[in-house]
């Protein structure tokens, strides 16, 4: 069937099967979203997080939601209204530029809310952890564009492992489940012709590798 671009109002897009199902995937698989999903693996990661009672989880992931998903999506309209960007795929490195250092910011604010309420270490460098990626992939995105999608998922594989071999918990089932998840989420990226094998690749291994130091180290 076909589908009409929110952004190309009076053209119809006809998307094959493959592109379809890659574009689900994206959406999914949003990097929006992945750091979120890497809290709650946290507060099931066989850790000591998990004696935390449902109370205390359920209010910092509250808090937790609202630094890293709403207060960067808040921002969309605005950086389109003022055409910073011109669609909310970001498809030029140039656009992601503001958007990201914006939501640097906010985590900024989310980890600084967090560190005052005294939440347990690990999640606290967590977010820091996920600031610095961000923070990092702005500063690449102002000469090239790296996958952010690839970054979020290997950000979440670093997580997991780190904290495998910090704590010597069995992730092997979550772990399992994120590489299937990255290696998806890599194909979609590159059918959609959105990157380039190295812009994904490096993406993966900048996340891995911020989050498996600053997790594993501090």
């Amino acid at each position: 069937m076909p589908r009409q671009d929110p952004f190309i109002p009076d053209k119809l897009i006809f998307y094959s099967n493959e592109e379809a199902m890659a574009r689900i995937i994206s959406v999914i698989l949003h990097p929006l979203i992945m750091p979120a999903v890497g809290l709650l693996l946290l507060f099931n990661s066989g850790t000591y997080l998990e004696f935390m009672s449902y109370q205390q989880q359920r209010a910092i992931f509250i808090i937790y939601f609202t630094g890293t998903i709403i207060l960067p999506l808040s921002i969309i309209p605005l950086v389109m209204l003022q055409r910073m960007i011109a669609s909310i795929r970001m498809e030029t490195h140039h656009e992601r530029v503001f958007p990201l250092m914006m939501t640097v910011i906010f985590y900024g604010f989310t980890w600084y809310m967090l560190s005052r309420l005294r939440v347990p270490g690990l999640i606290s460098n967590y977010t820091l952890a996920a600031s610095v990626t961000i923070l990092i992939v702005a500063m690449v995105s102002l000469k090239w564009k790296i996958s952010l999608h690839m970054t979020a998922q290997g950000a979440l594989a670093g997580l997991l492992l780190a904290i495998t071999f910090r704590y010597g918990v069995n992730l092997q089932l979550f772990l399992s489940i994120v590489f299937l998840g990255g290696g998806i989420t890599g194909w979609a990226r590159l059918s959609l012709k959105a990157h380039t094998p190295a812009q994904v690749y490096t993406g993966y291994l900048t996340g891995l590798a911020i989050l498996f130091i600053m997790i594993y180290n501090f």
